[in-house]
């Protein structure tokens, strides 16, 4: 027995008496067995932390690109706007020239 195993005993007699042997057993098996658990414990959490850490760095750079093609296609859609706005006021600026030539010629 480990230096810890008396006081889980004592713990697991007295939780039994409290709370029934099926509430104990139940308590006692989520409770870490030694330090060596906890240290596993926390390897385990600490490589998932950094998987999941890496994860959200994947995220970010993908949201960055996604950022970037919505900027660009921000960019496109504005240089279209000044293009067909510039377009259709030369059109309609070709068509009164061309109405007033005509009314000017039928009067």
């Amino acid at each position: 027995m480990s230096v810890r195993e008396p006081a889980r005993h004592a713990l697991y007699s007295r939780l039994e008496e409290v709370l029934g042997q099926e509430n104990a057993d139940t308590l006692m098996t989520h409770l870490p067995q030694d330090r060596s658990d906890q240290a596993v414990t926390r390897t385990e959490f600490n490589a998932r932390s950094a998987q999941v850490d890496a994860r959200f760095d994947r995220l970010d750079d993908r949201f960055d690109r996604l950022e970037d093609r919505f900027d660009r296609l921000e960019e496109k859609m504005d240089r279209m706007q000044r293009f067909y706005v510039g377009t259709m006021a030369g059109s309609m600026t070709g068509l009164t020239a061309i109405f007033s030539f005509v009314a000017l010629l039928t009067r």
